[in-house]
Protein backbone atom coordinates (compact mmCIF):
# COMPACT_ATOMS: atom_id res chain seq x y z
CA UNK A 1 0.00 0.00 0.00
CA UNK A 2 2.95 2.43 0.79
CA UNK A 3 4.62 1.35 -2.33
CA UNK A 4 1.50 1.99 -3.90
CA UNK A 5 1.33 5.93 -3.03
CA UNK A 6 4.85 6.64 -3.24
CA UNK A 7 4.25 5.66 -7.08
CA UNK A 8 1.09 7.87 -6.93
CA UNK A 9 3.29 10.36 -5.40
CA UNK A 10 5.86 10.16 -8.27
CA UNK A 11 3.61 10.47 -10.73
CA UNK A 12 2.33 13.46 -9.73
CA UNK A 13 5.58 15.25 -9.57
CA UNK A 14 6.58 13.57 -12.82
CA UNK A 15 3.41 15.11 -14.51
CA UNK A 16 3.65 18.67 -12.45
CA UNK A 17 7.24 19.24 -12.17
CA UNK A 18 7.19 21.37 -15.32
CA UNK A 19 4.47 23.35 -14.56
CA UNK A 20 6.29 24.57 -10.88
CA UNK A 21 9.24 24.98 -12.85
CA UNK A 22 7.69 27.49 -14.92
CA UNK A 23 5.71 29.35 -12.19
CA UNK A 24 9.26 29.28 -10.31
CA UNK A 25 11.27 30.88 -13.14
CA UNK A 26 8.28 33.82 -14.25
CA UNK A 27 8.99 34.53 -10.22
CA UNK A 28 12.54 34.47 -10.90
CA UNK A 29 12.34 36.62 -14.48
CA UNK A 30 10.30 39.52 -11.82
CA UNK A 31 12.76 39.54 -9.81
CA UNK A 32 15.47 39.76 -12.31
CA UNK A 33 13.78 42.60 -14.03
CA UNK A 34 12.87 44.60 -10.94
CA UNK A 35 16.55 44.09 -9.69
CA UNK A 36 18.47 44.91 -12.66
CA UNK A 37 15.81 48.13 -13.72
CA UNK A 38 14.73 49.09 -10.54
CA UNK A 39 11.37 49.72 -12.65
CA UNK A 40 8.53 47.38 -11.14
CA UNK A 41 5.71 48.21 -13.48
CA UNK A 42 8.54 47.24 -15.97
CA UNK A 43 9.61 44.05 -14.03
CA UNK A 44 5.38 43.29 -14.03
CA UNK A 45 5.14 43.72 -17.81
CA UNK A 46 8.24 41.39 -18.55
CA UNK A 47 6.41 38.76 -16.13
CA UNK A 48 3.47 38.94 -18.51
CA UNK A 49 5.29 38.71 -21.75
CA UNK A 50 7.55 35.59 -20.19
CA UNK A 51 3.73 34.06 -18.93
CA UNK A 52 2.35 34.91 -22.36
CA UNK A 53 5.34 33.38 -23.73
CA UNK A 54 4.90 30.32 -21.78
CA UNK A 55 1.05 30.34 -23.12
CA UNK A 56 2.26 30.27 -26.63
CA UNK A 57 5.08 27.66 -26.06
CA UNK A 58 2.45 25.44 -24.41
CA UNK A 59 0.86 24.82 -27.90
CA UNK A 60 4.00 23.29 -28.99
CA UNK A 61 5.37 21.06 -26.58
CA UNK A 62 4.14 17.76 -24.94
CA UNK A 63 4.70 18.63 -21.35
CA UNK A 64 2.11 20.62 -19.29
CA UNK A 65 3.60 24.13 -18.44
CA UNK A 66 0.83 25.84 -16.91
CA UNK A 67 -0.66 23.38 -14.28
CA UNK A 68 -4.25 22.77 -13.23
CA UNK A 69 -5.27 26.34 -13.12
CA UNK A 70 -4.64 27.25 -17.17
CA UNK A 71 -7.28 29.40 -18.05
CA UNK A 72 -7.55 30.92 -14.21
CA UNK A 73 -3.70 32.08 -14.40
CA UNK A 74 -4.21 33.35 -17.83
CA UNK A 75 -7.06 35.63 -16.80
CA UNK A 76 -5.07 36.49 -13.76
CA UNK A 77 -2.15 37.39 -15.83
CA UNK A 78 -4.40 39.48 -18.09
CA UNK A 79 -5.70 40.93 -15.09
CA UNK A 80 -2.05 41.89 -13.57
CA UNK A 81 -0.75 43.44 -17.02
CA UNK A 82 -3.80 45.65 -17.23
CA UNK A 83 -3.08 46.85 -13.54
CA UNK A 84 0.75 47.61 -14.14
CA UNK A 85 -0.09 49.50 -17.76
CA UNK A 86 -3.25 51.54 -16.31
CA UNK A 87 -1.78 52.00 -13.18
CA UNK A 88 1.56 52.69 -14.24
CA UNK A 89 3.25 53.15 -10.59
CA UNK A 90 6.01 51.09 -8.71
CA UNK A 91 4.15 51.55 -5.74
CA UNK A 92 0.49 50.24 -6.73
CA UNK A 93 2.83 46.99 -8.55
CA UNK A 94 3.46 46.40 -4.51
CA UNK A 95 0.03 46.58 -3.78
CA UNK A 96 -1.32 44.73 -6.80
CA UNK A 97 -0.53 41.37 -5.05
CA UNK A 98 -2.96 42.68 -2.15
CA UNK A 99 -5.37 43.57 -4.59
CA UNK A 100 -5.10 40.30 -6.88
CA UNK A 101 -4.42 38.45 -3.57
CA UNK A 102 -7.45 39.32 -2.27
CA UNK A 103 -9.51 38.92 -5.37
CA UNK A 104 -8.03 35.47 -5.91
CA UNK A 105 -8.89 34.05 -2.08
CA UNK A 106 -12.39 35.74 -2.78
CA UNK A 107 -12.82 33.34 -5.65
CA UNK A 108 -11.63 30.42 -3.48
CA UNK A 109 -13.95 30.66 -0.56
CA UNK A 110 -16.64 31.35 -3.09
CA UNK A 111 -15.82 27.75 -4.92
CA UNK A 112 -15.70 25.79 -1.48
CA UNK A 113 -18.64 27.63 -0.04
CA UNK A 114 -20.64 27.04 -2.81
CA UNK A 115 -19.31 24.94 -5.00
CA UNK A 116 -17.78 22.67 -2.13
CA UNK A 117 -14.38 23.35 -4.10
CA UNK A 118 -15.46 21.61 -7.72
CA UNK A 119 -13.05 23.99 -9.46
CA UNK A 120 -9.95 25.23 -7.08
CA UNK A 121 -10.34 22.11 -4.96
CA UNK A 122 -10.28 19.62 -7.13
CA UNK A 123 -7.30 21.59 -9.21
CA UNK A 124 -5.30 22.25 -6.53
CA UNK A 125 -5.07 18.83 -4.93
CA UNK A 126 -3.40 17.63 -8.48
CA UNK A 127 -0.85 19.32 -6.93
CA UNK A 128 -0.23 18.03 -3.76
CA UNK A 129 1.57 15.28 -2.35
CA UNK A 130 -0.83 13.14 0.31
CA UNK A 131 -4.20 10.96 -0.33
CA UNK A 132 -7.73 12.02 -1.01
CA UNK A 133 -8.94 15.89 0.44
CA UNK A 134 -12.01 17.31 1.17
CA UNK A 135 -12.17 19.99 -1.62
CA UNK A 136 -14.33 22.07 -0.22
CA UNK A 137 -11.95 22.72 2.87
CA UNK A 138 -9.03 22.81 0.54
CA UNK A 139 -10.15 25.85 -1.03
CA UNK A 140 -11.57 27.82 2.04
CA UNK A 141 -8.27 26.96 3.40
CA UNK A 142 -6.09 28.09 1.01
CA UNK A 143 -8.91 31.49 0.31
CA UNK A 144 -7.66 32.27 3.84
CA UNK A 145 -4.25 31.91 3.27
CA UNK A 146 -4.31 34.15 -0.02
CA UNK A 147 -6.28 36.45 2.74
CA UNK A 148 -3.09 36.14 5.15
CA UNK A 149 -0.79 36.51 1.87
CA UNK A 150 -2.45 39.45 0.72
CA UNK A 151 -2.41 41.19 4.13
CA UNK A 152 1.60 40.47 4.68
CA UNK A 153 2.42 41.76 1.17
CA UNK A 154 0.73 45.29 2.30
CA UNK A 155 2.09 45.37 5.53
CA UNK A 156 5.62 45.15 3.75
CA UNK A 157 4.92 47.30 1.31
CA UNK A 158 3.77 49.79 3.73
CA UNK A 159 6.53 49.26 6.29
CA UNK A 160 9.70 48.47 4.17
CA UNK A 161 11.59 49.84 1.10
CA UNK A 162 10.67 48.56 -2.65
CA UNK A 163 14.00 46.43 -2.61
CA UNK A 164 13.04 44.74 1.15
CA UNK A 165 9.54 44.47 -0.85
CA UNK A 166 10.91 42.63 -3.66
CA UNK A 167 12.98 40.05 -1.83
CA UNK A 168 10.00 39.44 0.17
CA UNK A 169 7.69 38.67 -2.34
CA UNK A 170 10.04 36.67 -4.50
CA UNK A 171 11.85 34.71 -1.36
CA UNK A 172 10.17 35.38 1.78
CA UNK A 173 6.94 34.74 1.42
CA UNK A 174 7.19 31.53 0.37
CA UNK A 175 8.33 29.81 3.57
CA UNK A 176 5.07 31.38 5.42
CA UNK A 177 2.46 30.09 2.49
CA UNK A 178 4.38 26.34 2.70
CA UNK A 179 3.39 26.12 6.41
CA UNK A 180 0.21 27.79 5.89
CA UNK A 181 -0.62 24.91 2.59
CA UNK A 182 0.57 22.35 5.24
CA UNK A 183 -1.66 23.47 8.09
CA UNK A 184 -4.72 23.43 5.15
CA UNK A 185 -3.49 20.72 3.93
CA UNK A 186 -3.63 18.57 7.93
CA UNK A 187 -7.52 20.57 8.39
CA UNK A 188 -8.47 19.05 4.64
CA UNK A 189 -7.35 15.41 4.75
CA UNK A 190 -9.92 12.33 4.28
CA UNK A 191 -9.45 10.34 7.02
Amino acid sequence: MNNSNENIQQHKWEKNKYSVYADLGLGALFFIAGKITEDLVFAALVGVAGGLALLITQRFVKVDLLGGFAVFGTIMLFISGIFSLVLQDDYWVQMKGTALGLLTASMFFLDGVLRKGAYFGARFERYLPGGALHHDRLAVGMSLTGAFGALGNYLVAENFSEDFWLTYTTFLDLPIFVILTFLVLRWSRKV
